[in-house]
């Protein structure tokens, strides 16, 4: 395996939550499972610690690293007003057809209801990232791409999370099918209200069950 697809491989593996906040990293054990150096697993961990996805313990070494309550609050107080800002920003720059395909994802037919009652997460993720890469997209402003690409695989972590909660995903679902209308309208400001009101629910839900998350 390659050095770059032995860090795309654990990174996936701590985001889909095979590799809990914790977890130690033996690279020696790594390198034997992925069929690798220990360079390669020892590039792929520095790699990850420069995402905020693994940290380094006295005596103990390489970790996947610990979620931190105060520290996703400060996620999502950014997360809030750039996220916000994607969504106005799109709804000004984009046309009612290019919401289509989010629109018959988020529709009574796309499977997301299903998805939502059956508590499948992985779908439910992809959908929210489809929105998430689609709105960037549309706003079309470089800077915002890049400082929301920074905070990415956190603000992921925390979501996932989030989302397991006792009727997150219907709630979550909801104020999707919402901002999304707001996009297709145009309605910049609507929409940028909008997504802030579905992160700020998130945060409460943070708050609520901060034990369980962290």
């Amino acid at each position: 395996m390659k050095h770059q697809d032995v860090e795309v491989e654990l990174r996936e593996r701590v985001l889909r939550g095979d590799l809990a906040p914790g977890t130690r990293l033996r690279e020696i054990q790594l390198a034997a499972e992925l069929g690798t150096t220990r360079n390669a697993v020892r590039s792929a961990l520095l790699a990850l610690e420069s995402k905020k996805l693994v940290e380094r313990v006295p005596n103990v070494g390489a970790v996947v690293a610990r979620l931190d309550a105060d520290r996703l609050q400060e996620i999502y107080d950014v997360l809030e007003l750039l996220e916000g800002l994607a969504a106005r920003l799109a709804a000004q720059k984009s046309t009612p057809a290019d919401w289509a395909q989010l629109q018959e994802l988020f529709g009574e037919d796309g499977g997301l209801d299903e998805a939502a009652e059956n508590g499948d997460l992985d779908v439910f993720l992809a959908a929210i990232d489809q929105y998430r890469d689609t709105a960037i997209a549309l706003a079309d402003h470089a800077f915002l791409s890049e400082t929301l690409a920074g905070i990415h695989d956190q603000a992921h972590l925390i979501r996932r999370r989030i989302l397991m909660t006792p009727g997150r995903m219907t709630e979550s679902l909801t104020e999707h099918r919402m901002v999304i209308d707001a996009l297709v309208r145009g309605d910049a400001e609507g929409a940028e209200q909008l997504k802030r009101h579905n992160m700020q629910t998130a945060r409460k839900r943070l708050s609520r069950y901060r034990d369980f998350l962290v």
